[in-house]
């Protein structure tokens, strides 16, 4: 079986420490469309479109508690290096600026505190 638990996985950004409680990361890559009209290949015979591979893209989130002391809202709009490790040994990285610094509360919980991320480098996996 190939699973793993996400007990010991980490996040690291401006070694900022927060105790974290996930994250997720969303990788996409653009296409682009190039289907002509009155093609005679295989692909527009049969009504499909054609689609060439463009440019890809990720962004990232962090849900972590929130320090008593507060805290966080310094890697708001820096860019370092986000290291994102699901306690596998299967690490993700990449340069990305934080773009969002969103703490909460709750009569019934801890403080909450979720970090989102854009990616400005290739996103890499080791």
């Amino acid at each position: 079986m190939a699973a793993f638990h996400g007990k010991h996985g980490t996040a690291d950004f401006t070694s900022l420490v927060f105790e974290m409680t996930g994250w997720s990361i969303d990788a996409t890559a653009d296409t682009a469309e190039c289907t002509v009209m009155n093609a005679t290949g295989v692909t527009s015979a049969t009504h499909w479109k054609d689609h060439l591979p463009g440019f890809k893209d990720w962004t990232a989130t962090a849900e972590c508690i929130e320090p008593a002391t507060g805290g966080g809202i310094a890697a708001l709009g820096t860019e370092a290096e986000l290291t994102m490790d699901g306690s596998t040994g299967l690490a993700y990285s990449g340069s990305a600026i934080c773009t969002g610094f969103s703490p909460s509360v709750s009569k019934d919980d801890v403080g909450r505190l979720s970090l989102s991320f854009q990616g400005t480098t290739q996103l890499s996996a080791a």
